[in-house]
């Protein structure tokens, strides 16, 4: 391997750990080992890296989190994309308009993360907080941050969750029918009785950003969905043209 090729190497398997740990508190080595795929003994020697550099925390069981830099890099994500930005806000008003959870989702990898969510002001209400995952193959918020990407980059997502012909077919139907129509949606897809519609939010050059996301009780959703998605619709169009 030459050292270019071992350079980039390195960084990907860098990533992987920073990835994994994204989606838990902590870790062990073993832990990070085997969800990474990564060698013990590697991840050892990464996250001394890591830790020197304050992106991982080794806490007093032994275990890893995320460090200060990391805790820095997220603020900094925050005061540029979203508190100080437009996304927090127009978020705030849908969920005010609709009495609905409204959340803004974006791709990482082959998964869907929420990286900010206003609650409903109903008493029965749906939860998805900021952080929450899900397979980037369920529900309306995969569906229309896969329908934005590529054929071969939607094909390594699917490939990723081992996804057989018949769903693969399926999935890249919904799509389609999704990218033509400029929204998606689902029921109990990703949770039992949950009805979602799903809008993208794209930058100037027309490429998704994240999508808009409205979440209801089926049974309150399902007699005003044209209202619902209209107004989510609407929401994302708002945003679209670059998160300022």
């Amino acid at each position: 391997m030459n050292v270019r090729k071992e350079a980039e190497s390195q960084t990907a398997r860098v990533l992987w750990i920073l990835s994994a740990l994204a989606k838990v508190p902590q870790a062990s080595v073993r832990e990070l080992s085997t969800e990474t795929g990564i060698p013990v003994s590697s991840v050892y020697r990464l996250l001394d890296h890591l830790v020197f550099s304050g992106f991982v925390h080794k806490t007093s069981s032994g275990h890893y989190g995320a460090g200060a830099a990391a805790v820095q890099l997220a603020e900094r994500y925050w005061d540029s994309s979203l508190d100080s930005g437009t996304v927090t806000p127009y978020l705030r008003q849908l969920a005010q308009d609709t009495g609905e959870l409204a959340a803004f989702i974006v791709a990482h990898g082959a998964e869907s993360v929420c990286v900010e969510s206003i609650d409903s002001s109903q008493l029965l209400r749906c939860s998805y907080t900021v952080g929450t995952t899900q397979p980037l193959t369920l529900g309306a918020s995969a569906t229309m941050l896969l329908a934005y990407m590529s054929a071969e980059q939607r094909a390594a997502v699917l490939d990723f969750h081992e996804v057989d012909d018949a769903t693969r077919q399926y999935v890249n139907s919904a799509c389609a029918t999704a990218r033509a129509a400029g929204y998606a949606v689902s029921l109990s897809q990703v949770e039992e009785g949950v009805w979602t519609v799903s809008a993208p939010v794209t930058d100037i050059d027309g490429d998704v950003q994240g999508v808009v996301s409205l979440m209801a009780p089926a049974h309150r959703s399902l007699e005003r969905q044209a209202e619902l998605i209209q107004q989510t619709c609407k929401t994302a169009l708002s945003l679209s043209g670059g998160i300022k």
